[in-house]
């Protein structure tokens, strides 16, 4: 388990496959079973989050998703998120964003969220930019579908995940039209109707991503879905680029997406959260699977994969490697690189630069004092004619010289100094929940 690095006033610590979210006073969460990583847990509802992060965060200002929206913003694809459910209310999911879904547990809607992680994970894939806030979703036009897998605990939270639970949503967001699912569980025991409800994904071109989870101090246990070959299996990163204390290692893990003091939305309000662990790093790969089904709907599921792996930002490590994957996730260069075997017959997409502030440039003065020899002699003589054919005009006019004037150029990029770009967190917050 982990403590929390955030300045929110109070600590939470891991639990599974994600851990700390910090909101006002919310509740703690209650320990999930060893065997299974589960979302945030709790009996009530969490309050609202009514802090906004008005900057960019360090994960959005790092991956750049926004470079390539003008080419694509995942507008088409539905991606399922199997949790706790998605809070469809939320302003920056506002809209027909969030489908109806399923509960799979108690047979109902899954487009409400009383606990948190759900609508937290499905933030980072989705959430639209909206005036004020700094922060939005990977693929803001992408479709969430919500597949709620948790069942009542034996204290009454109802945040416990099953295999059987995470297999059954997984069908269901198969059968529901999902292009894309996200699953921030996980579990420790091999289950046969799981490995079966990930290969009916495969079987149906659905590319499935799942967090790692967060045991990299007790063991780094296999954990599944994860670990099955056609899921893409998530790491965390800090925003030094570095793997998260917290995340898990192995043979199996694909990529790695920012997971330490990630920003995203909360059930209820207009506000944000801070969160850690691999279940927020899973859905940077989500949104960005979402964004290439979208630009690229020629591709299968194992070619997404493949794509998204070869387009990583690679460390400078044999790959891939056990703790990195194949590197970190890369939205622009997943959606507009042309691989090698594409061949030549494919364009790179266009996509929007890098923001970045103006560089002063050293002036060349060889040129210049060449030219100002020239026009010397000449120069004299014309400002004494025209001192004598203006002067009493001026005088006249009570002429002054003119002012200095300052020319500023534009804004940083990254907001100014003193945010989430500078030193990966947010602003101050209360005190919050554990989640799973």
């Amino acid at each position: 388990m982990r403590s929390a690095r955030s300045r929110a006033v109070g600590r939470a610590v891991a639990l599974g496959a994600a851990v700390l979210v910090t909101a006002l006073t919310a509740p703690p969460a209650l320990a999930a079973p060893p065997a299974l990583a589960a979302p945030a847990v709790r009996p009530g509802c969490l309050p609202p989050p009514t802090v906004t992060e008005p900057t960019l965060p360090w994960a959005q200002r790092q991956l750049a998703p926004q470079r390539v929206w003008p080419v694509t913003r995942g507008a088409g694809v539905v991606v399922a998120v199997v949790d706790t459910g998605v809070d469809a209310r939320t302003p920056q999911l506002a809209g027909a964003h969030v489908l109806p879904g399923a509960d799979v547990v108690s047979d109902g809607p899954a487009d409400d969220d009383c606990y948190g992680h759900g609508t937290f994970v499905g933030g980072i894939i989705a959430a639209q930019p909206v005036a004020g806030s700094g922060f939005a979703g990977i693929a803001p036009d992408a479709t969430l579908l919500p597949i709620r897998v948790t069942v009542p605990g034996p204290d009454g939270d109802a945040g416990r995940v099953t295999a059987a639970s995470l297999a059954a949503g997984i069908r269901r967001a198969v059968d529901e039209g999902a292009r894309v699912i996200n699953v921030s569980a996980s579990t420790s025991i091999p289950d046969a109707g799981l490995a079966a409800a990930v290969a009916h994904a495969a079987a149906r071109d659905v590319v499935v991503v799942a967090s790692a989870a967060n045991g990299a101090r007790t063991g780094d246990p296999v954990t599944y879905p994860a670990s099955y070959p056609t899921v893409i299996a998530v790491g965390a990163v800090d925003a030094e680029g570095g793997r998260a204390d917290f995340s898990q290692t192995g043979p199996y893990l694909s990529l790695v997406g920012p997971g330490s003091d990630v920003v995203s939305i909360g059930p209820g309000g207009p506000g944000h959260w801070q969160g850690s662990g691999t279940s927020y790093a899973a859905p940077f790969v989500a949104g960005t699977a979402a964004l290439v089904r979208a630009y690229r709907p020629d591709l299968r599921a194992d070619q997404v994969k493949h794509r998204l792996e070869t387009t990583a930002t690679h460390p400078a490590v044999p790959l891939p490697d056990p703790a990195l994957g194949w590197g970190t996730v890369n939205p622009v260069d997943a959606v507009t690189a042309v691989l090698p075997e594409e061949g030549t017959g494919r364009e790179a997409a266009v996509v929007a630069p890098p923001v970045r502030a103006p560089e002063p440039v050293a002036p060349s003065w060889g040129p210049l004092t060449a030219l100002l020899s020239v026009l010397a002699a000449a120069g004299t003589a014309a400002v004494v004619v025209l001192l004598v054919r203006l002067g009493p005009a001026a005088r006249r006019r009570r002429w002054a010289p003119p002012r200095r004037v300052e020319i500023r150029g534009p804004a940083p990029a990254d907001g100014g100094a003193g945010g989430p770009a500078d030193d990966g967190g947010v602003p101050e917050r209360p005190a919050g929940i554990r989640a799973g």
